[in-house]
């Protein structure tokens, strides 16, 4: 029998509060939702999973993206985004509405944009995503870039970044000279692509040729680049932003034993990054996914093959530092992770088995208290391995 394993993605604001346009993040402890792509090769969907206000989940529901899945493991991440129509970049803890969805789906090179509803999705949109296999998207003041590996994982095609306007109901405009390439080509292993706080630096990092990749965006929305920054150590992966705009990426050194970091960076008007100090290992293994609290103080970043979450520290100047290597155990395969609004609850799937591990998060000490392993079996078909990134 065929076990389909699911990616946490995305936690909304909750379903009742998000049905309309210019809906805002519900208030910490009250109920809300989680979503999940499948990437599943014979039709890609997105899963909902109802939050409750003590942190549970619940699944409720799936709908097809319109697209296809690529039925593989994808070392990546923000593969599903919510986002409203104003000024706020998706997917970084910035606020706003979480009108809309959007999924890329890898394995017809298309981009799906859903609008939430009290009762779950209703797609509105199946573009054509700008490129070969797009694995990551994002979005600022109403423009999208998606990220477009070329194949899987981000090897052996020719990657490229690609803009879209996102109209006022969801529909998406591909943006005319939009479309700039990865400066690690076929061998980058791009990972991620995500406007800063500002919407006016994109970013891209490249596990495999140690790169990250800045472009400058006009009002007009098109992309100039890229700027080719030299990463602090090997093997750049997830990343995200302070509420100063600094960048915090993981270095997952190639998975080598025990070798696991992150960094930080300033980013410049320019694009140009600035470290802020040297790559702080963590002694874990395949370091991948990070978030940050939205009170700015603390980082979770995930180890895959070690299995656990490390619990790390962020300064003001955007400076890190680690407090605990092992926060919490949830096994090897240990992937991507999503924080609820308000940073109240942290969770976070295991890739191999699917589970979804849900957790409180202490707001004065970042300690990360157990709540529920929630099953993570999505009913119906699909890929086993279709738990890419988002």
């Amino acid at each position: 029998m065929k076990r389909l394993t699911i990616n946490l993605v995305v936690l909304a604001a909750g379903l009742l509060t998000l049905a309309g346009a210019g809906s805002v993040a519900s208030a910490a402890g009250t109920p809300g939702a989680a979503y999940a792509w499948t990437n599943d090769p014979d039709g890609n969907e997105i899963v909902v999973f109802d939050r409750a206000a003590d942190g549970t989940l619940t699944p409720a529901g799936s709908f097809p993206t319109g697209g296809l899945g690529s039925g593989l493991l994808e070392n990546t991440a923000n593969g599903v985004i919510l986002t409203g129509h104003s000024r706020e970049s998706a997917p970084n803890n910035l606020g706003g509405s979480d009108r809309f969805l959007l999924t890329v789906n890898a394995g017809s090179d298309t981009v799906s944009v859903f609008e939430t509803r009290p009762g779950g999705l209703e797609l509105v949109e199946v573009q054509n995503s700008g490129g070969d296999h797009p694995l990551s998207v994002t979005v600022s003041r109403g423009i999208v870039y998606v990220l477009n590996g070329g194949g899987s994982n981000c090897m052996g095609g020719v990657p490229n970044i690609a803009g879209f306007e996102l109209g006022p109901n969801g529909q998406l405009e591909p943006i005319a000279g939009s479309s700039r390439p990865v400066s690690g080509g076929a061998l980058s292993g791009c990972a991620q692509i995500s406007f800063d706080k500002k919407g006016e630096v994109l970013v891209v990092t490249q596990r495999a040729s140690d790169k990250i990749d800045t472009y400058t965006v006009d009002k007009d929305g098109i992309a100039t680049g890229p700027i080719v920054n030299e990463s602090t150590g090997s093997g750049p992966f997830g990343f995200t932003f302070t509420q100063q705009n600094d960048l915090i990426t993981t270095e997952n050194f190639g998975a080598a034993p025990a070798q696991g970091g992150a960094a930080s960076y300033e980013v410049g008007d320019d694009g140009v990054l600035t470290p802020l100090g040297p790559t702080v290992r963590n002694t874990r293994s395949d370091t991948c996914w990070v978030v940050v609290t939205d009170n700015n103080k603390f980082a979770y970043i995930t180890n895959f093959q070690s299995g656990d979450i490390s619990l790390y520290g962020v300064n003001p100047d955007g400076t890190i530092f680690l407090i605990d290597p092992i926060e919490q155990v949830i096994g090897v395969g240990a992937g991507d992770l999503s924080l609820s609004r308000n940073s109240q609850f942290l969770y976070a799937r295991n890739a191999l088995n699917g589970t979804v591990h849900s957790f409180a998060v202490d707001q004065r000490t970042g300690a990360l208290t157990p709540i529920d392993v929630d099953g993570g079996i999505t009913p119906g078909g699909g890929a086993l391995g279709g738990f890419a990134a988002g």
